[in-house]
C-alpha cells in the first residue's frame, strides 16, 4: 500500500499495490501524478506501508560526518522518531520526506536515541514543533495573509503545520544552511529560503512586510546559541522594523540550558550555550530588551498545549516539572 501526498497533505490517495512489479508502480505513480495535476513545484511524499518501509526516494544530498551540515541530523531525526513510535499524535509529512531524501548514516543516532532518553529526546523535538505551529495558528487567526518567518530555520517545517492556503513562508539561515534546504526544499511562489545570518539585519528586506497582514517569526532551538545582548539587538530591531508582529520562541532557565549542552554534546555537538530566560522573571527581562514589546505569554511547553497522557506516566512527570520553567514557549507582540 502507498499513499500520494500532495504538498502541504492538502490531499491524500490511498491505493494497494499487489502485483510488485515496478513497472505497473510506476505507471500507477505517473497516472495519480496526472490525475492530482501536481505541479512541477510541488512536494510528493510516498510511505510505503508494506513491511514498515518507507518508498526508497532519490538521494538529492549526501550528509558528511562532522560537517556543519550534520547539526541539522539531530532534529530531523527526533521528529522522524516521534512520527514513526507515535504516528497518530504527530504528523510532518517534512520531515519523512527529507530523511529519505538525504544520503546519510543515521545509525550511530538511531542506537543512541533508543530506549527511554532517546523517546524523551524524540517527544521534546516533536512537542515543540507542535506548540510553535499552535502558536502560528493562533496568530493567523487574526492575520490569515501574515508572513510566517522561520529564524535559523535549518531543516524546519513547522509553518506547514499551521498553513491555512493564504500565509506566505520565509526561512531565515546561514548561506550553507539555505544551499541544503534548497535541495530538500526549493523556494516557490508562497515559500522562499533565504541565505543570511540572523545577526545581519539585511534579511529583513526579504520578508515582504506588509503591515495590514502582519507577520509571526518563530525561532525553534536557536536563541539558545545566541548571547543575551545579540538576542535583545535583534529584537530591538525587529520592532522598529516590523510593528505589530509576533516572535514565539523556546527558551529554558539556566538549568535546562545546561542539560541541553550536555545532550548536545553527548550526540557530538560540542556548541557553548548562551541565552536563558528563568520563568519568574521572562516576562520583565524581555520587557527590558525591548522596551517596544506589548503583549507578552509565557507557557510550559506540554501540557498548554497537548495532553502528554499517550506517552506515559514518566514522561508526564518530566513534562510537569519540565513546565515549570525548564522548557517553556514565549511569545509576544510589538507594540504597532
Amino acid at each position: 500500500m502507498y499513499r500520494l501526498s500532495p504538498f502541504k497533505g492538502k490531499t491524500t490517495l490511498m491505493f494497494i499495490i499487489i502485483d510488485n512489479n515496478s513497472h505497473l508502480l510506476s505507471f500507477l505513480l505517473t497516472l495519480l501524478q496526472c490525475i492530482c495535476h501536481i505541479s512541477k513545484g510541488g512536494l510528493i511524499t510516498f510511505d510505503s506501508y508494506r513491511k514498515n518501509e518507507v518508498l526508497t526516494m532519490e538521494k538529492v544530498l549526501k550528509i558528511e560526518k562532522d560537517s556543519v551540515q550534520e547539526t541539522l541530523m539531530l532534529p530531523l531525526y527526533g521528529k522522524v522518531m516521534a512520527m514513526q513510535m507515535w504516528p497518530t499524535e504527530f504528523h510532518d509529512e517534512d520531515c519523512l520526506r527529507f530523511k529519505e531524501m538525504i544520503d546519510y548514516d543515521f545509525s550511530a543516532m538511531q542506537e543512541k536515541m533508543t530506549g527511554l532518553y532517546g523517546k524523551i529526546a524524540a517527544l521534546s523535538t516533536a512537542y515543540r514543533q507542535f506548540a510553535l505551529a499552535v502558536e502560528i495558528k493562533n496568530y493567523l487567526k487574526d492575520h490569515p495573509k501574515a508572513v510566517i518567518v522561520l529564524m535559523g530555520c535549518g531543516l524546519d517545517t513547522v509553518g506547514h503545520q499551521a498553513d491555512n492556503g493564504q500565509c506566505t513562508f520565509v526561512n531565515v539561515d546561514f548561506p550553507n544552511v539555505i544551499e541544503t534546504r534548497e535541495k530538500l526544499l526549493p523556494s516557490t511562489g508562497r515559500e522562499k529560503n533565504v541565505a543570511c545570518d540572523l545577526n545581519d539585519y539585511r534579511w529583513f528586506e526579504e520578508v515582504g512586510f506588509e503591515r495590514e497582514n502582519g507577520a509571526v517569526f518563530i525561532a525553534s532551538g536557536v536563541f539558545m546559541y545566541f548571547k543575551k545582548t545579540e538576542v535583545a539587538a535583534l529584537f530591538k530591531a525587529m520592532g522598529e522594523r516590523f510593528p505589530g508582529a509576533a516572535v514565539s520562541f523556546d527558551a529554558q532557565n539556566a538549568k535546562g540550558a545546561a542539560m541541553d549542552l550536555k545532550a548536545l554534546k553527548d550526540s557530538g555537538i560540542d556548541i557553548s550555550l548562551n541565552f536563558s530566560l528563568e520563568a519568574s522573571t521572562a516576562e520583565k527581562t524581555l520587557r527590558e530588551m525591548c522596551p517596544s514589546i506589548d503583549k507578552v505569554k509565557i507557557k510550559g511547553m506540554v501540557y498548554p498545549y497537548k495532553d502528554p497522557k499517550p506517552f506515559g506516566i514518566i514522561f508526564r512527570l518530566m513534562a510537569k516539572y519540565s513546565d515549570k520553567g525548564m522548557g517553556m514557549i514565549d511569545t509576544f507582540t510589538f507594540q504597532k
